[in-house]
């Protein structure tokens, strides 16, 4: 290989070309030694940003990434914050990779990327990307609040109204919604009214009043385990006893999609003491007779797999991983299988005068591609 006199006399080329020549042996190396079992084992371990430029090495790493997805799959949704800045209205967005355990800095959604209704606006209250031929359930702003339109096919579609129990809160603020590949779930936070609305049918199901701890203030929904029964995962959060640990209690229970009744077998689920606390911890003030404490107020965004729970008054606290537990025959077991702590994203932290918004999605080769590219955590 011919060298130039520049590069013979320059320091900086030659460490330039030796730097070229050090990759290529790598390179090499890489190829004559990890392949077939090897290299899938390899790439198992590596974190999930890293995926996508493992991916494009060659055809040969391309097939061991798919393959090593397939063989253990990464079923965890990613954890996703949108920041609004307080002043300018300038927006940011981090994602939360669950097995990584880090924070990534990724491009916020476009300002319009929801779709609009042609007439006047409307407030979507439960996206439901999961749905099949993405649909969306949106409800109207103005005279008729629970009015019920699905966005299909490039336009909107009247359907029935919301259910009575539900109309006076006909707002994402009041309302905690999950979305399944067959239905979207509503569940009013304060009073625990529940229903269920099919976006094929353009139906509501059964309307109840969830109700398996009285002493719930707070309220919120997730998809739980699929399959032929399905389920969702109902999550509540009360004040705890005085002298106790923690300021709340938040627990967890398996209820039947189908009637909305809590599942007899399965036995709930209480998030540990020092999770909660972290999500909701003491103030000072909250220890005087003479002083109400701050009503409770939880968020929760998940899929069959997993997801998250935080404080909905004041997501810089972080967030509480779940994780569901398999279902496993003949065992009377409850819903989650473990829990861990979230950060909060540095995102939120810098802008603690801005609207934060929690929510999460499943990742996969192609997002990873389009969010991060080759830019590892943050």
């Amino acid at each position: 290989m011919g060298v130039s006199v520049r590069e013979a006399h320059d320091p900086k080329h030659r460490r330039h070309r030796d730097g070229r020549e050090a990759a290529a042996d790598a390179a090499s190396l890489a190829a004559e030694y990890l392949y077939g079992d090897v290299l899938e084992s390899v790439v198992e371990r590596v974190p999930a940003p890293d995926l996508a430029a493992a991916a494009r090495v060659s055809r040969e790493w391309l097939r061991a990434v798919r393959a090593a997805l397939r063989r253990r799959p990464r079923r965890l949704p990613w954890l996703v914050a949108h920041v609004q800045e307080a002043r300018g209205g300038r927006r940011r967005a981090a994602a939360y990779d669950p097995c990584a355990g880090a924070w990534l800095a990724v491009p916020a959604p476009p300002r319009h990327a929801a779709p609009s209704h042609p007439r006047r606006p409307r407030r979507a209250v439960a996206p439901a990307p999961a749905t099949p031929r993405r649909r969306t359930l949106a409800l109207a702003d103005g005279e008729d609040a629970a009015a019920v339109e699905v966005h299909e096919g490039g336009g909107w579609t009247a359907c029935e109204p919301m259910p009575d129990a539900l109309r006076d809160s006909a707002s994402a603020t009041w309302l905690s919604a999950a979305a399944t590949d067959q239905r979207v779930y509503l569940v009013e936070r304060a009073t625990g009214w529940a229903s269920w609305f099919d976006p094929a049918s353009r139906r509501w199901g059964p309307t109840c009043r969830l109700g398996p701890d009285p002493a719930v203030t707070t309220w919120g929904v997730a998809p739980g385990r699929a399959g032929a029964d399905e389920r969702l995962v109902l999550f509540g959060a009360k004040r705890a006893d005085k002298g106790a640990e923690c300021t709340a209690v938040v627990q967890a229970w398996e209820v039947d999609a189908d009637t909305l009744e809590p599942i007899p077998s399965a036995s709930s689920d209480a998030m540990p003491p020092e999770l909660s606390a972290r999500l909701f911890p003491r103030d000072e003030e909250e220890d005087l007779d003479d002083i109400d404490p701050e009503p409770l107020s939880i968020g929760v965004c998940g899929n069959a797999a997993g997801g998250y729970v935080y404080n909905a008054a004041e997501p810089s606290h972080g967030a509480v991983l779940y994780e569901l537990r398999e279902e496993e025959e003949g065992k009377a077991k409850g819903a989650v299988a473990r829990w861990e702590w979230v950060p909060c994203a540095p995102a939120v932290q810098a802008e603690p005068l801005g609207r934060a918004i929690l929510a999460c999605s499943p990742v996969g080769l192609d997002e990873l591609a389009l969010a991060v590219g080759g830019r590892g955590p943050h």
